[in-house]
C-alpha cells in the first residue's frame, strides 16, 4: 500500500455521492494535480479498498472508476480479475455492483454507465 488509501477511499465516496463515475486519469488529477501516470501502489490501495468493502457487505466502491478507452471503458479489475476484456460474468457483476453503489450512495436519477 502507498499510504494514500484513506485519501483514495474518501475521493471514491465523494465521486459516488456526486453521482460521478470518473476516468482513472481524472481521478488521479483530483488527488495529485499535475502528476502524470498511474502508480502500482495506488492499484494496490484500490484492491485493498475493494476487499474491505466487499468483506463488510458493501459493493465494490472501486467500480466508480473506469478507463477512458471507448473500446473497454470498464474498471481495470472486476471481481478481482483483470477486466481489459471482461467476460459476461464480469459485466453482470459490474452492473450489479454499480447498481448497488447508485442505490446506496448516488443522488436520485444517477444513471448506471454500464
Amino acid at each position: 500500500m502507498s499510504g494514500h488509501k484513506v485519501r483514495i477511499r474518501a475521493e471514491l465516496f465523494k465521486s459516488a455521492i456526486a453521482g460521478e463515475f470518473p476516468h482513472y486519469g481524472d481521478f488521479r488529477d483530483r488527488l495529485w494535480p499535475g502528476l502524470q501516470g498511474w502508480r502500482k501502489e495506488w492499484s494496490d490501495d484500490l484492491n485493498t479498498i475493494a476487499i474491505e468493502e466487499t468483506k463488510n457487505g458493501y459493493p465494490d466502491i472501486t467500480y466508480i472508476l473506469r478507463r477512458s478507452d471507448p473500446k473497454s471503458p470498464y474498471p481495470s479489475r472486476i471481481d478481482f480479475r483483470d477486466a481489459h476484456n471482461p467476460d459476461a460474468q464480469q459485466l453482470d457483476i459490474l452492473r450489479k455492483g454499480t447498481d448497488e453503489i447508485i442505490s446506496l450512495y448516488c443522488p436520485p436519477g444517477t444513471k448506471n454507465p454500464y
